[in-house]
């Protein structure tokens, strides 16, 4: 008779979570899945029986009270690197995702978590557990691992002076080049120019002293472009302990700074807009106060919004209402300095903060924004008015009194009748 019982997980784990209901159905799951399953209500908990117990694998949540998923994570993380965390979140901010890549998380699961893809992964890195402790464990493999890393890593070899006497396929997939142009030159040379001169001066002192450097370098392909490895150098030493060779021995990582580089803009810019966000504004807002404050200069803000802009929403649809905000915004961007910072506040309301602009000039400037808007027709809608409301920078001015001021003029403008600018 076929035996259809599911072999357990010869892994330990440790599931941290806060909500009861939630700890209670992963936990029956987990009993039945892995070997051994400790539990904790909060992040000092599960920091305490993973320092008790060095579980394989770590789940958690994140929002949770005492010490929270991602502080826990961080210190396990720098007791042991190579500890694999998964989180689960009922979020998915920007924020979370680059603190995770900051951190190492290994993989998250959206709340509700999925079983099945809960144990999916889990039985993925029970597989990865074992290769590295096979790894570890048989010395036997040692020729196997290096040709395992030569064909899924960068590996460059040079000489005392630099010059390449060695690349490995993978080196010259990424980078465009054939081992015949590669070969013979400096290992400088194609280095991107950004990088900068103290970098490599760092570089070249490290290796010169028989240690190892790591680091990220970013190169030039051969095509022009750059791409981003994370490298690390080895000096290979002589029976005498003179410096052979260095290898250098990375992986490409161009996708995870672009992704990181994505994710920072994504938590500053408004996704419908592609311009500034609350937040943002907000922090540049401070920068400027702080400068206006030191330097005794000038700056004013500008809120404005659309005028019965709910009307468009129920009479057209809010992707005709979408479609009216990116208009209005491409009005305002072609009729402000590129010093303007331009913001979407909330809703249909904006800020535009103006350095260096006095309130006469700040109040022409909404003036004829208010004209702009007044004469274009926007498709669908037709003709469609906005209110301003304008507020300028006085002496020892805190961000949030500059703002209200700047808001109860644009109610002033609203309650006087609309499609026109007032000053607080």
């Amino acid at each position: 008779m076929e035996n259809n019982v599911r072999r357990r997980i010869g892994l330990s784990v440790l599931f941290t979570e806060d909500e009861i209901p939630a700890r209670e159905m992963i936990a029956r799951m987990l009993k039945r899945e892995v070997r051994t399953l400790y539990l904790a209500e909060n992040g000092q908990k599960g920091l305490e029986l993973f320092l008790k117990h060095s579980p394989d694998i770590v789940i958690t949540d994140i929002r949770m009270p005492v010490m929270d998923g991602l502080e826990m994570a961080e210190k396990i993380k720098s007791i042991n690197k190579q500890t694999p965390i998964i989180v689960t979140t009922a979020h998915d901010d920007s924020d979370f995702f680059l603190k995770s890549i900051e951190i190492g998380v290994d993989r998250y699961l959206l709340k509700p978590v999925d079983v099945f893809r809960l144990g999916t992964a889990l039985r993925e890195m029970e597989r990865t557990i074992g290769i590295a402790r096979d790894l570890k464990e048989k010395t036997a493999l040692l020729e196997e691992y290096r040709r395992a890393v030569d064909e899924s890593n960068i590996v460059c070899k040079t000489d005392v002076q630099g010059t390449i006497i060695y690349v490995n396929d993978e080196f010259c997939k990424v980078s465009g080049y054939s081992k015949k142009e590669l070969l013979g030159r400096n290992h400088e040379m194609i280095l991107h120019e950004k990088v900068q001169e103290n970098l490599i001066k760092d570089l070249r002192s490290t290796i010169l002293s028989k240690r190892v450097w790591k680091g990220i370098l970013e190169y030039r392909k051969k095509n022009g472009n750059s791409y981003f490895a994370d490298i690390t150098i080895v000096p290979i030493l002589g029976v005498h302990e003179e410096i052979m060779e260095f290898i250098y021995i990375g992986h490409d990582v161009t996708e995870l700074i672009d992704l990181t580089t994505w994710l920072k803009q994504l938590s500053s810019t408004d996704n419908l807009t592609q311009i500034y966000n609350r937040r943002a504004f907000n922090d540049l807002l401070a920068a400027e106060l702080l400068r206006a404050q030191r330097y005794k200069t000038q700056l004013s803000l500008i809120m404005f919004d659309i005028d019965h802009f709910k009307r468009i929403n129920d009479t057209f649809g809010h992707m005709t209402g979408d479609e009216v905000l990116k208009s209005l915004v491409r009005i305002v961007k072609g009729s402000i300095r590129s010093v303007d910072v331009f913001a979407r506040w909330g809703g249909e309301e904006f800020m535009i903060l103006a350095p260096e602009t006095d309130e006469e000039a700040t109040y022409g400037v909404a003036e004829r924004l208010r004209r702009e808007v007044e004469k274009h027709c926007f498709d669908t809608v037709g003709h469609l008015t906005a209110s301003f409301g304008v507020a300028t920078f006085r002496g020892e001015d805190q961000a949030d009194i500059l703002v209200k001021r700047v808001d109860d003029a644009l109610y002033r403008a609203k309650e006087g009748g609309r499609n026109r600018v007032e000053v607080g």
